[in-house]
C-alpha cells in the first residue's frame, strides 16, 4: 500500500480522513488534516489554532464495540430468536415456531380455538337436525 502524497509504502492510516501516509507525511493523521489552512485570517469563531489531538481512540474505519448489546432470547429457551410472534409479539426460536409467524402456544391456542369452533357447529348441525327430525315424523 502506498501513501497518498508521496507513493511510498504506508506505515499508517489517517484517524480523520482515512489516507494512507508515509512516516514522513503523517504520524497518526495525515500532514493534510494536520497542517489544513485557509486565506486570510480565519474567522475566531470557527477556526481554533491548537493542534489536532495525534490520537483518536476511534477513527472512522474502525468498528466500535456494541455496548451493552444483548442478543434476542426465545421466550421458552433463551436461545437467539429469530422471529416474533404475530398475536403475542414474544421472540420465538426456530424450535419453538408454530403456524403461520406465531409461537408454539399461540399456535396451540389457535387450533384449540378452531377445535371449539368445529366442536360448537357440529352440535348446531345436529340440533337442527333432531328438530327437523321431530318436524317430520
Amino acid at each position: 500500500m502506498a501513501c497518498h502524497r508521496c507513493g511510498a509504502e504506508a506505515v499508517g492510516r489517517c484517524y480523520h480522513c482515512g489516507a494512507l501516509y508515509c512516516s514522513a507525511h503523517g504520524d497518526g493523521i495525515c500532514e493534510l488534516c494536520d497542517g489544513a489552512f485557509a486565506a486570510g485570517d480565519p474567522p475566531a469563531d470557527r477556526v481554533t489554532t491548537a493542534r489536532r489531538p495525534t490520537v483518536r481512540a476511534f477513527g472512522w474505519w474502525r468498528p466500535r464495540p456494541a455496548e451493552g448489546y444483548t442478543p434476542p432470547a426465545c421466550y421458552c429457551c433463551q436461545a437467539i430468536a429469530r422471529s416474533v410472534c404475530l398475536h403475542c409479539e414474544r421472540r420465538y426460536c426456530p424450535e419453538h415456531t408454530g403456524r403461520n409467524g406465531l409461537c408454539m402456544e399461540c399456535s396451540r391456542s389457535s387450533v384449540f380455538g378452531l377445535v371449539v369452533m368445529g366442536i360448537v357447529a357440529v352440535l348446531f348441525v345436529l340440533i337442527m337436525l333432531v328438530g327437523w327430525f321431530q318436524r317430520r315424523g
